[in-house]
């Protein structure tokens, strides 16, 4: 595979980079033009099973390791994009109950019946966790991709597989075991210490009311529940730069956000950690991965000039999280 070039930091006081997105933006505020974006809206995440098996047993890797068991657990994730598929797939492992929680209502237009199938024929076959050469840009990366056999609770794996195929012949939330609301927006949607696990996949970066969210996750977990979270603090589509987002002031930010319903909170490595810290969690686990290109402090606004080293260099982190057992 070619090196990637990387482009030059700008040298203009006004990057033309940010002028389409500037641009973009600001015509969300045109109603017709928000109407057909609303018509027309997709998760960033791809549906395939490929994407979705890789990225489920890799949540599953990590949370063992910070002793994390599968076996029956209640099982919620954010933000779970254009597929169910890591829904599928862990309780295709041994997760006996799933819900999906989501913004806006993109699952609804998969074909989770034909991704299903698929799923299942990679845990038959036990494939290998796909890497970087499968797919080079999903994190957390692993020190292993052979299949996690001991992981997965084979002894009434065919009755789960027709169980499941069940609830989604019936429908979504007409089964018992796979849930899926959306739009969701309050705490209530799932009731308190009612899950094992919360997770999430690049999805914690598009949170508008972090603390908040840190705080509903805390509450939704039983006393010595898990949450794991892959968070992406790179710029995503809207700068060539992997950090060019903290380029943006706060007024040009406003003009790029328009009237999406998420965009990029910006916040970095420490303030995740520090909500997850106030809500109460014990923090196990967190991963970084790191970059050394992108934009120089100098050319960031002035909000984020005064990054620390450690929060400008984070691009990705996967944080494994536990509710104490005994909450004060």
């Amino acid at each position: 595979m070619p090196t990637p070039v990387i482009p030059s930091p700008p040298k203009s006081a006004f990057p033309r980079w940010k002028l389409p997105h500037l641009v973009k933006g600001t015509l969300t505020w045109i109603p017709i033009l928000d109407a057909w974006r609303k018509r027309h809206a997709s998760a960033a995440g791809p549906e395939s099973p490929t994407y979705c098996y890789a990225v489920w047993l890799r949540h599953l890797v990590l949370l063992h390791a910070c002793g994390f068991q599968i076996d029956g657990v209640r099982v919620g994730e954010l933000g779970p994009g254009n597929s169910l598929g890591t829904g599928l797939a862990s309780l295709l492992t041994g997760a006996r109950y799933y819900v999906g929680l989501d913004v806006l209502p993109f699952s609804t237009k998969a074909n989770l019946l034909r991704i299903f199938a698929d799923l299942v024929q990679k845990f038959s076959r036990k494939e290998p966790i796909p890497d970087d050469v499968d797919l080079p840009q999903v994190r957390p990366k692993l020190d292993s991709y052979r299949f996690p056999n001991h992981l997965i609770r084979w002894s009434d794996f065919s009755d789960r597989v027709e169980q499941i195929r069940g609830d989604l012949t019936r429908g979504i939330n007409r089964g018992q075991l796979l849930h899926y609301h959306a739009p969701w927006t309050s705490l209530n949607g799932v009731a308190a210490s009612s899950l094992d696990l919360v997770y999430s996949q690049s999805v914690l970066e598009h949170v508008d009311t972090l603390e908040g969210t840190y705080r509903t996750m805390f509450a939704w977990l039983k006393p010595g529940g898990y949450a794991s979270h892959n968070i992406d603090f790179s710029a995503h589509y809207l700068s060539p730069f992997w950090n060019g987002h903290w380029a943006y002031s706060d007024r040009e930010w406003w003009f790029v956000r328009g009237r999406r319903e998420f965009l990029l909170n910006r916040e970095p490595l420490s303030t995740h950690l520090e909500y997850a810290e106030k809500a109460g969690f014990d923090i196990l686990l967190a991963k970084r991965d790191t970059a050394t290109d992108g934009l120089t402090p100098d050319m960031l606004s002035l909000r984020f000039r005064a990054l620390g080293p450690i929060d400008a260099r984070t691009r990705s982190a996967f944080l494994v999280l536990r509710k104490p057992k005994a909450v004060k």
